[in-house]
């Protein structure tokens, strides 16, 4: 009498539920991928840090850009410094929980830039809710 039977181990690979996994991990890592959108207009050059940190900023924010001749560029376009109430104040009424984000080239105007950041206060938009870009480059 037999009472115990031996199990036939399997020698091949289980091809099926490898796939599987493979395919739960590639839509994971496309649907957490970010998809920036490139809408810088001005070729600039951030001013560079070595001890300033902070953290970046939302990639779905639209950005305003100065560049060293003192033009401004707001999501894209160009605007005059003295349309930009005006910019802001419709973008405002059209989306307002939009998200802003200021972009300085490193010899841009001190002047202009504080003169920006006081008509995003006049226009009703929080100044420590904009972040500023700047290079980041530790230890160098």
């Amino acid at each position: 009498m037999n009472i115990y039977t031996r199990k036939t181990s399997w020698n091949s690979v289980p091809i099926v539920p490898m796939l599987d996994i493979l395919t739960i991990l590639l839509i994971f890592f496309i649907v957490h991928t970010e998809f920036k959108r490139q809408n810088q207009v001005l070729p600039l050059t951030l001013p560079q840090t070595q001890h300033l940190s902070g953290v970046r900023g939302d990639a779905d924010s639209l950005l305003l850009e100065i560049d060293e001749l003192g033009r401004i560029a707001l999501g894209g376009k160009l605007i005059s410094p003295e349309e930009l109430p005006v910019a802001l104040a419709e973008l405002r009424r059209a989306h307002p929980d939009i998200k802003l984000q200021v972009s300085a080239a490193e010899g841009s105007s001190m002047g202009l830039f504080i003169s920006i950041m006081d008509i995003l206060t006049s226009t009703g938009i929080e100044i420590d809710q904009v972040p500023v870009r700047i290079d980041y480059r530790p230890g160098e």
